[in-house]
């Protein structure tokens, strides 16, 4: 008799069917159809003359379970699996992935990005646990720099312009721009409403302002992007926010208070000494709307 040989991919296709509980899921985890995977599931038990998975009985939902032979199978298939993938890492030049990866987002990037980099990581490294933290740069860099993250997409202001990043590798542009309403034009001083320091947004409102020689007063410095959003919203002053969405609300503000421009930001990646180039770079295109 002749011994088949395994393929990797019909393995990684039945392990994620029992990691996900049930086909459909396993199908968009591995950006195929359900037919697809039910398909392969079948060659793997042809070429080993096995039935793997109990099918569920008709009209009854319940997850995919293994028979004994899958049973076996599956504890082979995960040690077999992971040789495969430390050798394809040792001959490329590649770290191995950790089992789960910490992924830090910046506060007010994260309602653009976030659904996509789930699905690439999904993508990417089916199995991969995902551990998010959605906080500012200061604590993002923080963390990375104590081994406690593994990647973290910050903000930074660009002063040249949104513009002129586009073309940066990794890159997302997201412009600033002025919001609110205040009665407060020509000479007097500017009510302006801001996030507490350090705040990237605070610095560009700030530095815009004096470079323009305007007069300005803080009037409500905000705790988080709710609070900010209120204030704006009961018309307290102005504010520097970024073009994320979650303050579509909040009006421009008033051409006739003649503000200054304000630069573009840019979200870039910064990874822990170590994580694999290929995964950086991914979640950058993604991040960047490759």
């Amino acid at each position: 008799m002749i011994r088949p040989d395994l393929d990797i991919t019909l393995l990684r296709c039945f392990l994620t069917v029992l990691d996900a509980g049930g086909f459909a899921r396993a199908a968009s985890l591995l950006g195929r159809t359900q037919p697809a995977v039910s398909q392969q599931i079948r060659r793997l038990e042809d070429l080993l003359g096995h039935r793997l998975i109990q099918r569920a009985s008709p009209g009854r939902s319940q997850p995919p379970q293994p028979t004994a032979a899958g049973e076996r199978l599956a504890e082979q298939a995960r040690r077999l699996i992971a040789l495969h993938d430390g050798l394809v890492a040792d001959m490329l030049g590649l770290e191995e992935l950790p089992a789960t990866l910490r992924l830090g987002v910046h506060q007010h990037a994260s309602d653009e990005i976030l659904g996509r980099l789930v699905a690439e990581v999904a993508r990417l490294r089916p199995g991969t646990g995902l551990d998010l933290r959605i906080t500012h740069n200061a604590q993002l860099a923080a963390e990375v720099g104590a081994g406690e993250l593994d990647l973290a997409l910050q903000l930074a202001v660009v002063a040249d312009g949104a513009a002129g990043t586009a073309g940066r590798e990794g890159a997302l542009p997201i412009a600033i721009n002025w919001r609110g309403d205040c009665k407060t034009a020509g000479a007097a001083a500017l009510p302006l409403v801001a996030f507490r320091p350090p705040c990237i947004f605070r610095q560009a409102a700030i530095m815009a302002l004096g470079r323009a020689g305007r007069r300005w007063r803080l009037v409500h410095e905000a705790t988080d992007a709710r609070s900010l959003a209120a204030a704006l919203s009961a018309g307290l002053g102005v504010a520097a926010v970024p073009d994320v969405g979650r303050y579509d609300d909040i009006p421009p503000a008033s051409a006739a208070l003649g503000l200054p421009p304000l630069p573009g930001a840019v979200l870039h990646p910064l990874a822990a000494p170590g994580l694999g180039a290929d995964l950086v770079a991914a979640l950058a295109g993604v991040a960047a709307g490759r």
